[in-house]
């Protein structure tokens, strides 16, 4: 079951980014005027958050307009609808609830299980103004990373489409 919902989230990636840049394509504003935003980061710096506290990224992968590596922020840079998606994974003996905010606001949670390495993951299309910001929480317990080059914890969020 968990397999085919990565293949659904997959999916529905590829065809939302598909529509994306076919109403980029056929835009009549120039380039330049054309809202684009979207990142995707990894790797949590798991020292610097304990409960309660906003997740930190060591590197960004992607950031097409809006990320803030400084606040570990993404910051709509049009108004619009935007899709994110996170996953983490929980410490061998230990588990998590991370939850993805709008603001101040709760909007959705992924929890990781106590057990040997649980996955947790969510995803939501939000509709947000410009300049109203999104991030991630850790709202209980700990994350796991690998220590070396692997990441386990990632964020990714792009605009759907702008209004």
């Amino acid at each position: 079951m968990a397999t085919d919902a990565r293949l659904l989230c997959v999916l529905a990636v590829i065809c939302l980014a598909g529509s994306v840049t076919s109403q980029n394509l056929h835009s009549s504003a120039p380039p330049s005027e054309r809202c684009r935003g979207g990142f995707t980061v990894r790797k949590a710096d798991i020292r610097s958050v304990r409960d309660g506290g906003k997740l930190a990224f060591q590197e960004i992968l992607t950031n097409m307009g809006g990320w803030s590596q400084q606040t570990s922020t993404f910051e709509a840079p049009c108004s619009g609808a935007y899709f994110f998606t996170f996953h983490a994974v929980s410490p061998e003996n230990g588990d998590f609830t991370l939850a993805l905010m709008k603001g101040p606001d709760y909007q959705v949670t992924a929890y990781g299980s106590k057990g040997a390495y649980e996955q947790g993951s969510n995803s939501a299309v939000l509709f947000l103004n410009k300049g109203e910001t999104v991030h991630l929480e850790l709202q209980q317990g700990s994350l796991y990373e690998h220590p070396f080059n692997e990441a386990y914890t990632t964020f990714t969020g792009f605009l759907i489409e702008a209004y």
